[in-house]
């Protein structure tokens, strides 16, 4: 391609585009709205909640409800790291369908699930997550990606699948241990 038609196009694009949105590092773009490792404040200005994001530190949440259903958004240092979405019904056919979907997409999981050494089959495993005696967690990460998949079913949010940016997780983490 002649190098002055790469020159308007370049030319074109940003004015089309701001140059904020060319420059928001959105690694993956998930539950249609939601940018992972893009800008907190841009999605509140394009997106604005019924409350104030919560803050704490270099941390920031916002919730938005759909429903029974909540999509949480958290930043570190006003980057998105994670997007989690909760699912209503919580139980094994919600799971399995999630589950499905995702091995059909990213390929095979990891499962990183937290039981009791008594909880062999799905029904042990489902009644110690109830209870509060466990989680399960399956993991999906695709070779070289900067993000992960993990869908997850604790008693405190159900069922639960969350979109986060490896390299902001790692970093928040940190900086929260360094803090203790």
């Amino acid at each position: 391609m002649p190098q002055w038609i790469v020159l308007i196009l370049l030319s074109l694009a940003s004015t089309v585009l701001p140059a904020e949105e060319i420059n928001d590092r959105c690694l993956k773009r998930v539950f249609i709205h939601y940018c992972l490792g893009g800008s907190m404040d841009r999605l509140l200005r394009q997106r604005p909640a019924d409350m104030d994001p919560i803050v704490n530190g270099d941390r920031a949440g916002i919730i938005y409800t759909k429903g029974r259903e909540r999509i949480y958004v958290m930043a570190f240092q006003g980057r998105i790291y994670k997007v989690l979405k909760t699912y209503d019904p919580s139980n094994q056919v919600t799971l399995q369908r999630l589950q499905r979907t995702l091995s059909d997409k990213y390929g095979k999981h990891l499962d990183i699930s937290y039981l009791p050494k008594y909880a062999r089959n799905m029904a042990g495993k489902i009644g110690a997550v109830r209870r509060g005696e466990g989680e399960l967690k399956y993991r999906w990460q695709l070779p070289a990606s900067p993000w992960r998949v993990e869908l997850t079913w604790t008693r405190k949010l159900g069922i639960s699948l969350a979109y986060l940016v490896n390299a902001l997780d790692r970093q928040q983490r940190e900086a929260d241990e360094s803090s203790l």
